[in-house]
């Protein structure tokens, strides 16, 4: 639901206007008064988030069209991305909590929420138009022991692709892959027949960083559970499916044909990227949203290059895409800042407040006028680099679903197209079982069990060794702790859904 304001229009001019007039040496014209404003003192609010290189000011622009659409008055602590989970801990360490304050699903907020130091909101979302517009599963990704806690920054749950060179899948006459079979004839042929019409052997079919990066979509192509399966009301990692074993296989094909890049083991996530930009290679997983950055990145080398996107390929066990959690961090409301009902239903007002059209436009658009115009009922930016400027530092504060309570804007048919896939990926999408479930030995141990598997999967493709050590690596990872945190899991899994 959305809830519209004509005021907030006049807001926007006299924001503008007052700026002009301060810069002419005038008076500033006093912003007008939304509908959800009233004669009642602003609340007073304030708001921990992270930042890239911008920091978020407490006097600008933004922050004020904010306050005066919300009856608010905000005071942002800002917090440098590199050091967001040590600013979390430090926080919450100290108990000097801001009202609310944005944090991701790990170790650490789990368990600061189970400490019981913020509110459990659930039972109130029902009373917030915008906020119980949310999808239930990305509130379901977030509980903490079956309580809803956060606040989400909404993203698509199903947003991953494989991007490819369209023009280079034109050029050798391929239709674009529906199957596995023929996914792997069109990175072969991309690694084999010259796509680039260069005369020379330097094409990548695909491309593959240290991280293994497409490698979990390709395990579910083959059918392989999303990090966890439920089997016989037991959970099971990944790792140990004959699917994943698929998987596996699959991808030493692609290695011994030399249609990934032979140096992958080393090849840093960043230097990923740049491999991409050198117009040299066919295929990589991406988000669907940056398909138009990875076609600009090939232009730069290549002007003709075009990109296209596939996300369903059918597979022996049919077509599915893993789930995400459809969230960017969600906003956590403090106890001890936000002490009474009374205040936890303006903080909560506010952010159902940040997702009504108008707000969404300036996390969406900037301002109407200045970086973006409408143009036949759409909205088209106009200047996206004052738009960058201006909302860089204030990118995080920004919750609910920004694309679907924006207008609707003038897109770029791949960014349409990106649009329609994650509704169509949505519909096959599989679910992480284990997301939201406890396991002390996980927590204590995860990781370090995690590089047993990581191991022995490169080297597994690389063929230095086969299916008898692959399986001896899953016996040593149960060994060491993995099967306690199957058996945590699956004593987690079956509490939940009794």
């Amino acid at each position: 639901m959305k809830k519209k304001t004509k005021a907030f229009t006049l807001l926007s001019t006299a924001v503008l206007v007052g700026v002009v007039g301060c810069s002419n040496g005038g008076s500033s014209a006093t912003p007008a008064k939304t509908p959800d404003s009233s004669s009642s003192e602003p609340f007073e609010l304030s708001l921990q988030f992270h930042h890239e290189s911008q920091v978020p000011e407490n006097d600008s622009r933004i922050l004020k069209m904010i306050e005066e659409y919300t009856n608010t008055n905000i005071n942002v602590i800002g917090v440098p991305s590199s050091s967001n989970t040590e600013k979390f801990s430090v926080t919450v360490a100290s108990g000097n909590f801001p009202s609310a304050i944005k944090a991701f699903y790990e170790v650490p907020v789990v368990n600061a929420i189970k400490s019981g130091v913020f509110w459990e909101i659930g039972p109130y979302l029902k009373d917030y138009p915008n906020l119980s517009a949310i999808k239930p599963q990305v509130y379901d990704n977030l509980k903490v022991q079956g309580k809803i806690y956060g606040i989400p920054s909404v993203r698509d749950l199903a947003r991953n692709t494989i991007t490819y060179r369209k023009d280079w899948l034109e050029k050798l006459g391929l239709p674009e892959p529906a199957t596995v079979d023929e996914f792997y004839n069109m990175l072969k042929a991309f690694t084999t027949q010259d796509p680039d019409g260069n005369g020379k052997d330097d094409t990548y079919g695909l491309i593959e960083s240290n991280s293994l990066a497409n490698f979990d979509m390709i395990a579910g192509f083959f059918g392989a559970p999303n990090q966890w399966g439920v089997e016989d009301g037991k959970l099971i990692p990944s790792f140990q499916t004959e699917a994943y074993l698929e998987a596996l296989q699959f991808y030493r094909k692609l290695f011994d044909e030399k249609i990934i890049n032979q140096d992958f083991p080393i090849t840093s996530y960043e230097n990923w990227f740049k491999l991409w930009d050198t117009a040299k290679a066919g295929a990589m997983k991406q988000v669907t949203t940056v398909a138009l950055h990875r076609e600009r990145g090939a232009q730069k080398i290549d002007p003709d290059a075009k990109v296209g996107m596939v996300s369903l390929i059918e597979g022996p066990r049919g077509t599915q895409i893993f789930s995400e959690s459809g969230s960017n961090g969600f906003f956590l409301i403090s106890k001890s800042a936000v002490k009474t009902e009374e205040e936890l239903k303006k903080v909560l007002d506010f952010f159902d407040k940040l997702m009504d059209e108008e707000m969404s436009n300036i996390f969406t658009w900037g301002i109407e006028g200045e970086t973006y115009a409408i143009k036949d009922g759409k909205a088209e930016h106009t200047d996206k680099e004052g738009f960058s400027r201006l909302m860089s530092p204030y990118t995080q504060l920004s919750v609910g679903m920004l694309t679907e309570n924006a207008t609707p804007g003038v897109l770029h048919p791949l960014e349409q197209l990106a649009l329609d896939m994650n509704k169509e990926n949505e519909a096959v999408a599989v679910a992480n079982p284990a997301l939201t479930l406890d396991s002390e030995t996980n927590t204590e141990k995860g990781a370090q069990l995690k590089k047993i598997i990581e191991d022995a999967r490169v080297r597994f493709i690389l063929g230095e060794i086969d299916e008898a050590a692959w399986q001896a690596a899953i016996d040593q990872w149960k060994k060491d702790g993995g099967q306690q945190i199957m058996d945590e899991f699956t004593a987690a899994y079956n509490a939940s859904n009794k």
